[in-house]
């Protein structure tokens, strides 16, 4: 049985993220549409254009979650920032088979924006890119994104 997206309430930024991140790995398409927001929803896929709107975006989330099997999703949060109803999360994905999640097959790194409504937090956007083959510094990595999300949050929130 289906839930309908009143159903779901994501009290926190943190709780919606742990549910984009499980339907991801379970393909679970309909928590995957409850949690997008109601309106300005956007999405860059890695090596792929930009996505706007939330038929656009749930159309190629539908499209993703038809080829999942049996993956997991390790998550390392490399920032996170949370104001006025805006948080915007910079986080590492790691994608591994789950009979063997030592071997990793891919990585990338995201940025996820997620916006407080009426019905609790949803995704706003999602932007993804894989990592480079360059080598950067943790700490190379946490100024870059400190950088980043202070820019964002400027251009976000009026």
């Amino acid at each position: 049985m289906t839930k309908e997206k009143s159903e779901y309430y994501f009290a926190t930024a943190d709780e919606a993220e742990a549910a984009f991140y499980s339907a991801f790995e379970m393909g679970d398409k309909d928590l995957m549409e409850a949690l997008l927001a109601d309106e300005s929803v956007s999405c860059i896929h890695p090596s792929s254009i930009p996505l706007v709107g939330r038929d656009d975006v749930l159309a190629s989330w539908d499209q993703i979650l038809e080829t999942i099997t049996e993956s997991v999703i390790k998550i390392d949060v490399i920032n996170r920032s949370n104001s006025k109803g805006i948080a915007v999360h910079l986080v590492s994905e790691t994608f591994a088979d789950s009979h063997d999640i030592d071997t990793e097959f891919s990585q990338a790194l995201a940025t996820n924006v997620y916006i407080h409504q009426k019905n609790g937090w949803r995704l706003m956007m999602h932007h993804a890119s894989f990592v480079s083959d360059g080598e950067f510094s943790d700490e190379e990595l946490l100024e870059e994104a400190e950088s980043l999300m202070d820019y964002e949050m400027s251009q976000t929130v009026h």
